[in-house]
């Protein structure tokens, strides 16, 4: 808020339907990034793992995260502050928090064509957080699942039953020991 007050480079209406609009794609792409980043850098692996350890998929994943689960998100996000009011960022940034939550279910299965072309959905998320070899650093999307089609990091599901945890499954179900040590990989360092 203090950046925004003291020095923002432009005055944007708070009221605008189209900086509405224009700030919630600009925090979903800035997720998507995040997101991605989290999967495919071995120390924001370390933290992130603890979301993706749990051998079931439900809600109680959504908030299962690490200790240093914000930090990247503020350092990328700081520069919105230059030109986004911060009723906007603030609202269209739990917006897509909120939205994380819900799609942490098995209990509902598709939308539709339409909806599961354009946003990230229970099904794209599972899938997601699958750890068959095929589903390994997809569907990285927050609440857009575009960003994954356009980067290349989309994928459907296939036949194959998903199964959910690490590739590594902790030996310890003490969060803390999890994302400090690093006893699992990331796709990156997936040896077959």
């Amino acid at each position: 808020i203090y950046r925004h007050e003291h020095y923002r480079l432009i005055d944007l209406s708070e009221q605008s339907t189209w900086l509405g609009l224009f700030t919630a794609v600009l925090i979903d792409f800035g997720y998507y990034w995040i997101h991605r980043a989290n999967h495919e850098i071995n120390i924001l692996w370390a933290h992130h793992q603890v979301h993706h350890s749990s051998d079931d998929f439900n809600m109680s994943v959504g908030v299962r995260h690490g200790i240093f689960n914000n930090w990247l998100c503020w350092i990328l996000y700081s520069p919105l502050a230059f030109f986004i009011p911060p009723t906007q960022f603030i609202s269209h940034l739990q917006i897509s928090v909120l939205y994380q939550f819900w799609i942490h279910t098995e209990t509902i299965e598709n939308f539709g064509p339409v909806i599961e072309w354009i946003f990230n959905t229970p099904e794209h998320h599972r899938i997601h957080h699958g750890c068959n070899k095929y589903l390994l650093d997809k569907n990285y999307g927050g609440v857009l699942i575009i960003w994954d089609r356009i980067f290349g990091t989309y994928q459907e599901r296939k036949e194959e039953k998903t199964v959910y945890s690490l590739i590594f499954p902790p030996s310890t179900f003490n969060l803390i020991r999890v994302q400090v040590t690093k006893s699992n990989c990331s796709s990156s360092s997936y040896v077959t």
